[in-house]
């Protein structure tokens, strides 16, 4: 992902592979809520950091709560969930300092990343289909605008790997919360199985949605399109393997 900013940025996506953990959170564990031992899971921290060129101490994590919260964070930030308290109540972080890595935990629900290559600013979000319906992709364009001055037009996205429509089934109360989004009419959002009684619904294709609708320009928006659910040997997924899984992180660091 943003590979035309490779130069820029540090983004990234970890998968299960290459860490120290065992059993159900074989190997590469980056879940601060799951009941791997912490050692294990700094020690996968390390790993995959320095693989990566990056200081553990560089990152700032928040505790999720399925919400549409962003915050600005600042080097002062740095070692906040690794090192120190992680602040309660946040989905989402922005910044525009340099060597800060905005890191947020993952094990379906979406990674949305945003650069503004004219004020040099990032912008990292966790979007679950709470996050999702709520617009926390738009939330965060917004909160670089305030920041930053950033411009939506000249905004980059990517939408990381995540559970695809095959795999996430839902029940009536996700359509409903998709009916009362401010983003109408949203292209391929939710297919309906009368067999089951149940529906399919996209999260990549509504946060794209909601990214055009914050004035991200379609063709400025990429989609990772990997699936956290069938890839087993590379992701660990909540639904489908419930607590008894790891978990992944999505990095957006500026150089």
């Amino acid at each position: 992902m943003f590979e035309r900013f490779n130069d820029k940025l540090i983004c990234e996506y970890s998968t299960r592979i290459g860490g120290v953990s065992t059993g159900c959170y074989d190997s590469m564990n980056l879940s601060l809520t799951t009941d791997d031992a912490l050692s294990n899971i700094l020690a996968n921290y390390e790993i995959w950091c320095r693989s990566l060129g990056v200081d553990p101490r560089q990152l700032v994590m928040v505790h999720q709560t399925h919400g549409n919260e962003v915050i600005r964070v600042s080097r002062e930030n740095c070692g906040e969930g690794l090192y120190s308290p992680r602040r309660r109540g946040i989905d989402g972080m922005v910044t525009d300092a340099r060597g800060v890595a905005l890191v947020t935990s993952h094990a379906d629900c979406t990674p949305i990343y945003v650069y503004d290559p004219i004020h040099e600013a990032i912008g990292l979000c966790h979007a679950g289909w709470r996050g999702t319906t709520h617009e926390i992709a738009e939330r965060t364009v917004n909160r670089m605008i305030d920041e930053f001055e950033s411009d939506p037009v000249d905004l980059y996205a990517a939408i990381g790997p995540c559970i695809s429509i095959k795999h996430f089934e839902c029940d009536s109360d996700v359509i409903d919360a998709i009916s009362n989004m401010n983003v109408r009419n949203i292209p391929h959002a939710y297919t309906y199985n009368p067999l089951k009684g149940k529906f399919n619904v996209s999260m990549p294709d509504i946060n794209k949605a909601v990214l055009m609708s914050a004035g991200v320009p379609a063709d400025h928006i990429e989609i990772d399109g990997s699936c956290t659910y069938e890839q087993r040997d590379k992701y660990f997924s909540h639904r489908r393997d419930g607590l008894a899984r790891g978990g992944q992180i999505a990095l957006l660091m500026l150089k």
